[in-house]
């Protein structure tokens, strides 16, 4: 696509779009929507069914206060007065799971005066994001400044969340609604913690006994089915699910309960034997994983990659059994690190060779970890993104999810009442964007804000995400707009997606009280003002 020249300032505070596009010229006419029943779709019927589930979304959406029948959008009429008339012309209409590429996201937006919108896009994922810029034009019956051309596409490819179900179960309905959430905000990707210590939610194959063991109720978990319905009703909304089955760490679930499976589990901790990781050595264990993936590969056969996790193995806990030791030098094994490296080899070959997966792989890294990566492995870096050159010379893809300031549980306590780290603000996740170090040869595909469910649930659980991933999405697809826009303007577009996620019935936290989002040029008139910014110089001098 070609984009063309604009001066990007003069749209900012008129249409207070998030995230903002990438490139745009507009008019001097307004347009009242005086029929917004009337919306219409040309050539609707040559569509197929995830393209017009598609529209349907959008259009419940765009007619939400009226009762309008999506039925009669597909029946085109120029004669439609005052009506929204669209015409899209897409060059695949193949139904896509996942992109690789930030073309394919990109699209092109053209409204005339008279109310014929034109969208041009690669594919449905493209036209998502088309409808949710025209879905925020139109939000109060209007369209101004035409007529108006939008080219647009995102910086990066990889723009998410993480979930997890393993500490508290989500119901269907909360990961349905979080999915409608991401499209919203133009981020494509849920990240799906299913597992860990505390309990496996996902009903197994030939291990069911994990799952009924540890499940919270009679009815807290998911099957198969489950996972194929939100897998579809996230790719029609232009939406990924990365899966992820923790392991060697995080697995007490997988043994608890269960005689013939307790010995897989090493039980770790100081006071609290909450926490499990596997005996590497045992043939038994990879018995189990094998299962395990198994189900996993047909589980989610239409998704980009897996997480297998990989982190927080408690090297002390291995002392626990003798035969660990025996089972080390008998096999040339030094330590520790070459213990997870060898269970890390035996499940990767499982996951190629046996179960024959062509799926990449991502796992978690720190600083702390020397756990080796092969060339085609996903980096999921939790670390900080100023640490990225200890991994400068790996060329991996990454994918950013710096604990501070991405991490959205911190702050507000641990799982047994104790204080857990500082709470990250709306602030310190805007001022926070990727940059990868000079002389860095891996490739930063995008970033991810993870939620962890210690203290969070489904009463939460969309306060906890939002208003501060919706942050992270504007800077993932548009890292540019911070550049040229004033703060306050940035603050009045936040407070539209405040009011936009509220309307659709989304509990989002508020970033201010109501009298600074309505006077913005007065409460946010710059980031910092130089006392908070001398106050936060404090902070740093004191952790160094």
């Amino acid at each position: 696509m070609k984009f063309i020249i604009v001066i990007t300032i003069l749209i900012v505070g008129t249409y207070q779009l998030m995230p903002m596009p990438k490139q745009y010229i507009k008019g001097s006419k307004s347009m009242k929507i005086i029929n917004k029943c009337g919306i219409q779709f040309t050539n609707a019927q040559q569509y197929p069914e995830h393209v017009i589930e598609l529209l349907r979304h959008y259009h419940q959406l765009m007619t939400s206060k009226n009762q309008c029948n999506f039925e009669m959008s597909l029946n085109f009429n120029l004669k439609n007065q005052g009506a929204l008339k669209f015409h899209i012309s897409l060059q695949n209409d193949e139904q896509l799971y996942w992109v690789n590429k930030t073309q394919q996201e990109a699209y092109i937006l053209k409204i005339d005066e008279y109310l014929n919108i034109q969208i041009d896009a690669h594919n449905h994922w493209g036209l998502a994001r088309a409808l949710d810029t025209v879905h925020q034009l139109t939000e109060n019956d209007k369209i101004e400044f035409l007529p108006l051309i939008i080219e647009d596409e995102p910086a990066y490819t990889y723009r998410g969340v993480m979930v997890d179900t393993a500490r508290h179960f989500l119901p269907l309905k909360t990961l349905e609604r979080t999915i409608d959430a991401l499209a919203i905000n133009k981020m494509n990707v849920m990240h799906w913690h299913i597992t860990d210590d505390e309990s496996f939610p996902l009903l197994l194959t030939n291990y069911s006994r994990i799952t009924h063991t540890s499940k919270y109720s009679e009815n807290e978990y998911y099957t198969k089915s489950d996972v194929s319905y939100l897998i579809e009703y996230a790719s029609i909304r232009g939406v990924q699910i990365i899966p992820e089955i923790d392991s060697p760490a995080h697995v007490q679930s997988w043994g608890r309960n269960i005689s013939d499976l307790e010995n897989i589990i090493l039980n770790c901790g100081s006071s609290v034997k909450q926490y499990g990781q596997f005996d590497p050595t045992l043939d038994l264990t990879y018995e189990v994983v094998k299962s395990v993936l198994q189900d996993l590969s047909d589980m989610f056969s239409k998704v980009q990659f897996v997480h297998f996790g990989g982190d927080e193995a408690i090297k002390s806990c291995y002392n626990q059994r003798p035969s660990i030791q025996e089972f080390m030098n008998k096999n040339g094994i030094a330590d520790y690190i070459e213990l997870q490296t060898y269970y890390r080899q035996r499940q990767k070959n499982i996951w190629k060779n046996e179960i024959k997966s062509k799926k990449r792989i991502a796992y978690w890294y720190n600083k702390d970890d020397k756990l080796p990566a092969e060339d085609d492995d996903i980096i999921h870096w939790w670390g900080s993104t100023e640490e990225l050159e200890l991994v400068s010379n790996r060329t991996n893809d990454f994918i950013l999810s710096d604990y501070h300031p991405l991490y959205l549980d911190i702050g507000v306590g641990n799982a047994f009442g104790n204080p857990y780290q500082t709470y990250q603000t709306w602030k310190d996740i805007y001022k926070w964007t990727p940059k990868a170090p000079e002389g860095f040869k891996g490739k930063i595909i995008g970033g991810e804000a993870p939620l962890w469910g210690e203290t969070n649930n489904e009463n939460t659980h969309f306060q906890r995400l939002f208003i501060r991933s919706s942050i992270l999405g504007d800077t993932l697809w548009n890292p540019f707009s911070k550049q040229s826009e004033k703060f306050y303007e940035f603050a009045d577009r936040l407070g539209q997606m405040e009011d936009r996620m509220n309307k659709y019935g989304f509990p989002v936290s508020p970033f201010t009280h109501d009298y600074c989002k309505r006077h913005t040029k007065i409460c946010f008139p710059i980031l910092y003002t130089e006392q908070e910014q001398s106050v936060e110089q404090q902070h740093k001098f004191k952790e160094l």
